[in-house]
């Protein structure tokens, strides 16, 4: 004879779940389906499924925006500190677990393919172990264990992680030769010749750059601009001659080495980029820890070096 948990103490469905908490910590639906990968129609579903079990509105739906009432604010915070707990018991789970070979490294894209991939397969050889890379990865990719460590762009201790400064550099303003050719050097943030325009990089911790210098508002710029995803089409778009990219030059060392992009001078003192290396606080003081930090300022050295 089996036995089953009575109705009362039965949980909903995970998915149903995730769903309600997303929708709480991104206070509405939009941005909760994009970080779910679901559409609104689905994300929509799930709530009502929630709403049709416990008899209640999680929901106010008037004024044309979904927002949590204050009943299913009060239940979407507990199901994200619930969700939270289990990320982390995870982590350290798997951070003692059987994985003690490999170390996965979490990366913007742009820092994965210029920095990283070129110099991954010296990494085994130093420390004995196989690390892999994960792109593009964010903070929360390291929060819910899905990595070991990250290179983010922003200060890890705003997101309950540790970590350190890598390395920090100006931003430079960088053009192909022959759009280069045919700017005023003096004035060139002022030049409205045909093809000049910035590429602004829209992704976190890049869509301030530009603004930095001429404000908030493009629509305020001296030049026109192309809106992009990432670091990479920008760098590609400059490479083509499409316009003025506002890179850090470690992430373009070796188009400036080979003159396929050339600095511009300054219009203002540079916007200066951060890179960290961030990871969990159960981590602190592991040996893998310990030896990917040692041959990431290794590499950094040999770098500035050459």
């Amino acid at each position: 004879m089996t036995t089953s948990d009575p109705p009362s103490r039965r949980l909903p469905p995970l998915r149903a779940l995730q769903a309600f908490a997303a929708v709480v910590r991104y206070d509405g639906m939009r941005r909760a389906a994009e970080r779910m990968h679901l559409s609104h129609a689905a994300l929509s579903q799930h709530v009502q499924h929630l709403e049709e079990a416990f008899g209640l509105r999680l929901l106010d739906r008037s004024g044309g925006r979904a927002r949590p009432t204050p009943l299913g604010r009060e239940y979407g915070e507990a199901l994200i500190a619930g969700f939270e707990q289990i990320e982390a018991a995870t982590a350290r789970l798997r951070m003692r677990g059987d994985e003690g070979r490999r170390l996965i490294l979490g990366a913007p894209t742009s820092l994965g393919v210029s920095l990283l991939l070129p110099r991954i397969e010296e990494f085994p050889a130093y420390a004995g172990l196989d690390l892999q890379l994960f792109c593009p990865a964010t903070a929360q990719d390291l929060a819910q264990g899905r990595i070991h460590a990250a290179l983010l762009h922003r200060e890890p201790q705003a997101d309950g992680l540790r970590g350190e400064l890598l390395f920090e550099q100006a931003m430079l303003p960088v053009a192909a030769p022959e759009l280069h050719a045919r700017l005023d050097r003096e004035r060139w943030w002022q030049d409205p010749l045909p093809g000049v325009r910035l590429l602004h990089v829209a992704s976190d911790g890049w869509r301030h750059d530009w603004p930095s210098w001429f404000g908030e508002d493009p629509a305020t710029w001296p030049l026109p601009h192309l809106r992009l995803s990432s670091p990479m089409p920008a760098i590609s778009a400059a490479l083509a001659g499409q316009g003025i990219a506002l890179m850090y030059p470690r992430l373009i060392a070796e188009r400036l080495a080979s003159g396929e992009l050339l600095p511009l001078p300054l219009p203002q003192p540079a916007p200066v980029k951060r890179v960290y290396l961030a990871w969990l606080p159960q981590a602190q003081g592991s040996a893998r820890l310990g030896h990917l930090r040692d041959w990431l300022a290794g590499l950094l050295r040999a770098d500035d070096g050459a």
